[in-house]
């Protein structure tokens, strides 16, 4: 087991607060690098996959840490396990949720470049229900706690392929424009509630996933850093633990309905 202690001696400045993770029981992933961060910085950290060794093990390095988790195998494509889901986030740390990390998602294959009518509709519903349906299931889920105590902090995990537009590609960048598309205007919507929305949009990153899914198409990692203002290397997980974190802090309560790019510069809006 691989523990990160480069955050030993943080100010702990989520202390006692309660996280939801979508996602976040990956190996070397976005997901469990925000887990990381946030058990880190005092928060009670519940890791919810589809795949509940991963959460497990993931949950266990918070642990491990010295930080407080639990995992939950959940399936976000389907509402009655995410209201379970947040039920027993809510049941375990006194009855709160004041975070919620919509990172989970899917991908598809690198190398499967087709042009927009070759996607089958089978490919495009799977996309988009994991994709966007997912979140506003985990959100509806996690609402009712949060405006019960006037305060949330909502992150919705969208792309940096949506601000650059990737052909060949269309169901994914599709659904990630989506993310910001819920997330503004679900921000507007739940301000009254004293709950904040907002999205990353990470770029190319090197986690363990995406390293497999393009094992065979690694001209890619240049490509991307070589269209990067910052060249030295490509994006890695840990990348987004850092915006993760201010989004979830106190230091972003006057944000919300925003986009927070990640991707080294290679965008800019």
């Amino acid at each position: 087991m691989v523990v990160v202690d480069q955050f030993v001696g943080t100010p702990q400045r989520l202390k006692d607060r309660v996280a939801i993770v979508t996602g976040g029981g990956g190996t070397n992933s976005i997901g469990r690098a925000i887990c990381l961060r946030y058990g880190a910085e005092g928060a009670k950290v519940a890791v919810l996959d589809v795949n509940s060794a991963g959460a497990a093990r993931v949950a266990d390095e918070v642990k491990a840490a010295g930080g407080d988790a639990m995992a939950i195998a959940c399936d976000i494509t389907d509402l009655a396990q995410c209201e379970s889901a947040a039920k027993q986030v809510a049941d375990a740390w006194n009855g709160r949720i004041d975070i919620l990390v919509n990172n989970a998602a899917f991908f598809g294959t690198m190398g499967a470049w087709k042009p927009f009518n070759e996607w089958t509709v089978e490919e495009w519903d799977h996309m988009q229900t994991v994709n966007v349906r997912g979140m506003w299931f985990m959100l509806r889920a996690a609402f009712p706690y949060m405006k019960a105590q006037k305060y949330g902090k909502v992150i919705n995990l969208s792309s940096s392929t949506f601000f650059q537009g990737v052909p060949g590609f269309i169901h994914y960048t599709s659904s990630k424009g989506g993310v910001i598309g819920f997330t503004r205007s679900i921000g507007k919507e739940l301000g009254e509630f004293g709950i904040r929305v907002n999205a990353l949009a990470p770029g190319f990153t090197l986690s363990d996933a995406q390293l497999e899914l393009t094992k065979d198409a690694r001209a890619w990692y240049d490509v991307n850093r070589d269209k990067q203002s910052i060249k030295e290397r490509n994006e890695i997980p840990e990348d987004l633990a850092g915006p993760a974190f201010f989004l979830a802090s106190e230091d972003s309560d006057f944000m919300s309905c925003q986009t927070v790019l990640v991707d080294g510069g290679l965008n800019m809006h």
